[in-house]
């Protein structure tokens, strides 16, 4: 599956490039990068919420939506609260949200409205790609989390790929049975494209941008394309 990410300052341009989108059969999934945000316009989030559930091409497409931290290399520099309670209000038009391990482990109380609803656990690492203990390790405490939700649980885990031979470090959790079409394992940097493409047919989905890139090494939908073309 392909998720189109979209990050803009106001919702009037999240909603050109969303009917933008929306025309692309190409793309199954749109990720709404709420961090990215001006703070004036979360008074508009339920009004939005409204109107995107709602138009032509993009109310068929899985929708996604996260208000990543700025130490999950995020834009969002307000409080966890203020945080939770745009994410409460993301969760009426989302089909799921993505919420990272961190949150879960350190704020399990303010956590607990979110185990209802389908999540994306998500742990970034910027700097490595970890070794199959310690991938083992996160999985384990994403299985930890999932055991106590009653939505759909999807394990995330994207990390910086400083050589070609990280990929076989992270790479075959996606072809394990039990993991297959329900984690998301992908490299950043230009190292990892090659997981970008193995996440679209082994994986839960893949990143492509149509503007602005908010990942190091994320392919374009128009890049992802030409691929595509070529693997078939």
């Amino acid at each position: 599956m392909l998720c189109a990410v979209i990050a803009k300052k106001n919702f009037k341009d999240v909603i050109d490039l969303a009917k933008k989108i929306g025309n692309l059969k190409i793309v199954d999934a749109i990720e709404f990068r709420l961090d990215y945000l001006d703070i004036a316009e979360f008074k508009n989030l339920n009004e939005f919420g409204n109107n995107i559930s709602k138009m032509d091409g993009i109310k068929n497409k899985t929708k996604i939506a996260t208000c990543m931290l700025k130490q999950e290399g995020g834009n969002f520099s307000g409080s966890e609260d203020e945080r939770i309670e745009i994410l409460k209000h993301a969760a009426k038009f989302s089909d799921y949200l993505t919420i990272e391990v961190k949150s879960f482990q350190q704020e399990p109380d303010k956590m607990k409205d979110f185990l209802n609803t389908n999540l994306i656990l998500s742990e970034h690492n910027f700097t490595e790609c970890p070794n199959r203990k310690e991938t083992e390790k996160i999985i384990d405490d994403m299985e930890k989390i999932k055991a106590k939700c009653k939505g759909k649980v999807i394990k995330k885990i994207a990390v910086k790929f400083n050589s070609f031979e990280d990929n076989y470090k992270i790479l075959p959790f996606l072809t394990e049975e039990k993991n297959f079409g329900n984690v998301i394992m992908l490299g950043m940097g230009k190292y990892g494209k090659l997981s970008r493409v193995l996440n679209h047919y082994f994986g839960f989905l893949t990143y492509v941008c149509l503007e602005e890139k908010t990942a190091e090494g994320q392919l374009s939908v128009d890049e992802f394309g030409e691929i595509l073309k070529i693997l078939k």
